[in-house]
């Protein structure tokens, strides 16, 4: 008895070269006739869209530029007037500080109430013009300035202390903003340095190449793709956009858009030649033509057969694709077309239980994580919900360093402050304390009062916690430093931290009841660190020997002597962080 053949199984692959083919390419004709104008707007629309992401990065990057050089202007001129800085040196060592931090400027300079210069101060490696001997007419950010190519922004803004005038700060610009501006050009627009400029009030290039008609300084006024869009009469001041394809002066074809900054009164624009924009439907074209001479035969014959049974084993497909991206796992792949389509349609199902055990993962520890981190640390929040950390009570012996930072005379600021004045005071400051902690590494232990309690080596191990402790230490009084005359002003503190560090094995780990329990450290190491900081003065950071020989040598120290401490039988040696 002859056996049946046996049944031919056409693969996926086989069906789609066969139909795609014949049966796609059967109409190529028509696509190569029909689809070019649509896919010639839907470049088109694809540009604009870039463009228009493009200029939006842009002008929040302007915006965000000018706003934190305005904020550095501003901070430099009240180091520089503030009359509690009695040593000129000191003054001018914080003006310089503040100045380094502002990476939107490039110098500030000061002049007196009656408008001649005092003096100014230029970050190092930046080249800058010498500020002008007069206070210049205007506030907020000036007129650009032209000289040589190159475009110079000024903020200029009075100081005023107790209603009266004290002086001018006019910060520039530096040349910062331009250079990543000139990178996305090049980045984003095929390697042009005109792919993106910025244009002031007066239609002029403010940002833009260094030479050629586009040139900074040069006026669009009427020409290149200002010819073709009507600038309202109130200028760049409005809101307002457009986009347009024209020919520039060379005579090639652009395509280019342009969006005002109203706050500024300036405009960015993105401009790209329609040939790199079309690149690809010219080749589309070509290929489509070719290909379609020489398969329409084919698709004419086969194509019908299979259209049906593919298409419908595709449709199914995506309307499962579609209900995963819904979050609808419970969906499943119900064709039986004997190729490869059954599967893919069968690991979509095993994905999509995957997926869904991986959510419900997700959502316990998340819930696990957010309900411990009110009352845990992050790091030990974490480590419980992923199940690397219990929460039983105990702890384990560990070499750690530790820091307490106290606010020196909060005390009598307590009690004549109002009450919601002291909780905003101690808001602003333990955030940035807790940040510095953060960044080097620590983990903050508790607040108590004014006083906050950094642990650096547990619950992660850290060789360098002595060094990590001590650089947070230096970094607190920077701010402090810094934010204190602003501090005063606001709240009428005189806010100085005394900060002690000593570094020892401590108890680690989760202490308290079964019902309620804190992670800290607990030990003799501890309590060291905490009487080294009642005895510290404003401004002053104590730590003990055994912290300055494991921080190493980056760090300079001053010998205070042997002190008696309260709880300890003999005296402590104690040095003082310079």
């Amino acid at each position: 008895m002859t056996s049946p053949p046996a049944r031919v199984r056409l693969s996926l692959r086989a069906r789609w070269t066969v139909v795609l083919l014949s049966l796609v390419l059967a109409a190529i004709g028509v696509y190569a006739l029909l689809g070019a104008q649509i896919q010639r707007r839907g470049l088109s629309e694809a540009e604009r869209a870039l463009q228009v992401a493009v200029i939006d990065h842009v002008a929040d990057l302007f915006l965000q530029n000018l706003a934190d050089a305005a904020d550095a202007t501003h901070r430099v001129g009240l180091i520089l007037t503030e009359a509690s800085i009695n040593d000129d040196e000191a003054r001018l060592r914080l003006a310089q500080d503040a100045l380094a931090r502002a990476d939107a400027l490039a110098q500030v300079a000061i002049y007196a109430p009656d408008g001649a210069l005092i003096d100014a101060i230029a970050r190092k490696n930046i080249a800058s013009e010498t500020p002008p001997a007069r206070v210049p007419a205007g506030h907020d950010w000036l007129a650009p300035a032209y000289h040589d190519g190159i475009a110079t922004l000024r903020y200029l803004e009075p100081v005023d202390r107790d209603g009266e005038r004290r002086a001018f700060v006019l910060g520039t610009l530096g040349p910062g903003l331009a250079t990543r501006l000139a990178d996305l050009s090049r980045d984003r627009f095929d390697g042009r340095d005109d792919g993106l400029l910025v244009l002031d009030s007066e239609q002029r290039v403010l940002v833009g190449p260094a030479d050629g008609p586009l040139a900074v300084g040069s006026s669009l006024r009427g020409s290149d793709l200002l010819q073709h869009i009507a600038v309202p009469e109130a200028g760049f001041a409005v809101d307002f956009a457009a986009a347009t394809e024209y020919s520039d002066a060379t005579g090639e074809a652009m395509v280019g858009s342009l969006r005002a900054i109203a706050p500024l009164g300036l405009a960015v624009v993105v401009r790209r030649p329609a040939s790199a924009v079309y690149t690809s439907l010219r080749a589309a074209q070509e290929l489509l033509l070719l290909a379609g001479a020489a398969l329409a035969v084919v698709a004419v014959v086969i194509g019908g057969w299979l259209a049906g049974r593919t298409t419908k084993s595709l449709a199914r497909l995506v309307t499962l694709t579609r209900a995963y991206a819904r979050r609808d796992f419970t969906a499943r792949w119900t064709l039986r077309s004997g190729d490869e389509m059954d599967l893919l349609g069968g690991a979509m199902g095993d994905m999509a239980d995957q997926l869904a055990a991986g959510e419900r993962e997700i959502e316990r520890r998340a819930a696990v994580e957010a309900d411990l981190s009110r009352f845990l640390p992050a790091e030990v929040a974490r480590s419980i919900a992923a199940g690397e950390h219990t929460l039983a009570l105990g702890g384990q012996r560990r070499s750690v360093s530790v820091l307490f930072a106290d606010v020196v005379s909060f005390t009598s600021f307590a009690e004549t402050a109002a009450p919601e004045q002291v909780v905003a005071f101690l808001n602003e400051l333990f955030t940035v304390l807790s940040e510095v902690v953060f960044r080097h590494g620590g983990t903050v232990d508790k607040f108590i009062g004014d006083c906050v309690m950094a642990i650096f080596g547990a619950p992660e191990d850290q060789p360098d916690h002595a060094a990590r402790a001590l650089a947070a230490a230096e970094d607190m009084h920077r701010f402090v430093e810094t934010s204190a005359p602003a501090w005063k002003q606001k709240y009428g503190v005189e806010a100085r931290l005394g900060i002690g560090v000593n570094t020892g094995e401590a108890l680690v780990g989760n202490l308290g009841s079964e019902r309620r329990m804190e992670y800290t450290a607990i030990g003799d190491a501890i309590n060291v660190a905490a009487r080294l900081e009642g005895l510290a003065r404003p401004g002053q950071t104590l730590v003990t020997a055994e912290l300055a020989r494991a921080a190493g040598d980056g760090f300079d120290f001053a010998s205070c002597g042997e002190h008696p401490l309260r709880g300890k039988k003999l005296p402590v040696e104690i040095l003082e962080l310079r």
